[in-house]
């Protein structure tokens, strides 16, 4: 891999004490080691990604007699490059921001931003190598294949609901197969279209882009995000509960790593969300404030029904409701 470049003062890993140094590295190691990981990254050395993996996606625009429909597996020698790569790999590739490097290091072994830096620090990471891998020129695939299949559309038509007729238009094709939904604004991103890549790698790794509580500084490290893109998850931004975060630490820094706790996904239990818009203009939830492009008034909502899925609390209106109902009917009844 060629060494990333990013702009403004960076650092690699080699200025930090033995302390801060060791439990970055292993935890970087043991992200690298899982399965999502191996076919994440392999998928890119491919050059497309997995149907299924895209099925998965919020907000695929797979059709039918869509190209990558047939790509149902990875291409021979995928997985083992990526594991190749894997086992090569020197941390000294990466680079980071000095003011995270400079958080990183004041923080005291075992606290919890310490905690919450080091995962900082994992994310970036992991979405860094999907970059470099991004950025390679020998895939798999060629680049007019790669192409083809990226820039196929599904042409306008007529066809029949029911009784009717409908004039379908056009779908105008992604830029890349490799995207979160909510994270394409390539045009002001540091490696421009990698980077888009390196978000949807976060979101298949982890669960979800790893954003934090940057309070009002806009560079604090108060809490842990994530962002999710998966097909059955919810679109809000949502906060991992405190064994969940744990559960994440702990695997980081494991000599000898648990079964890996990913993909974290949000539950029920999850109650603590943001809309997309609200977590990044109003609540300062973000990782870099560049990551997403978003109005100064909040567009309009465009769901006609809020679900439970993604609204939780409406579980609680509704007990409310259930409650009061039957208080009133006990009444009646006496």
């Amino acid at each position: 891999m060629q060494r990333l470049t990013q702009e403004g003062p960076s650092l690699t890993v080699e200025v930090l004490d033995v302390d801060h140094y060791h439990p970055l590295v292993r935890a970087i190691r043991n992200v690298l080691s899982t399965p999502l990981a191996e076919v994440t990254y392999a998928q890119l050395i491919d050059g497309l990604p997995i149907v299924d993996t895209v099925w998965d996606m919020r907000g695929s625009l797979l059709l039918r007699g869509h190209p990558l429909i047939d790509h149902d597996r990875l291409c021979e020698g995928a997985l083992e490059r990526a594991l190749r790569s894997r086992d090569t790999f020197d941390p000294a590739i990466l680079r980071f921001d000095s003011i995270v490097m400079q958080s990183y290091q004041k923080a005291t072994l075992g606290t919890r931003e310490f905690k919450l830096r080091l995962v900082e620090l994992v994310a970036k990471s992991v979405h860094q190598i999907a970059v470099l891998l991004s950025q390679l020129d020998d895939k798999l695939h060629s680049k007019e294949d790669i192409h083809a299949v990226v820039s196929w559309k599904k042409e306008s038509q007529w066809v029949v609901e029911g009784r009717r007729r409908v004039f379908e238009e056009a779908l105008k094709p992604r830029p890349t197969l490799f995207y979160h939904v909510d994270y394409m604004d390539y045009e002001q991103y540091p490696e421009g279209m990698a980077d888009v890549a390196g978000y949807w790698a976060e979101d298949r790794i982890f669960g979800g882009i790893v954003v934090f509580d940057r309070g009002e500084s806009g560079s604090e490290c108060n809490d842990i995000y994530f962002h999710s893109g998966r097909q059955q998850t919810t679109f809000r931004v949502w906060r991992l509960l405190d064994d969940q975060f744990t559960d994440l630490v702990d695997f980081l820094l494991a000599d000898n790593p648990p079964k890996p706790p990913f993909p974290i996904l949000a539950s029920q239990a999850n109650r603590h969300r943001h809309d997309p818009w609200d977590a990044i203009a109003l609540h300062h939830v973000f990782r870099d404030p560049w990551e997403r492009r978003f109005p100064s008034t909040k567009p309009e909502e465009t769901r006609d029904v809020r679900t439970v899925g993604d609204y939780p609390e409406l579980d609680d209106m509704f007990d409310a409701l259930q409650s009061a109902d039957e208080a009133g009917h006990d009444a009646d009844s006496n």
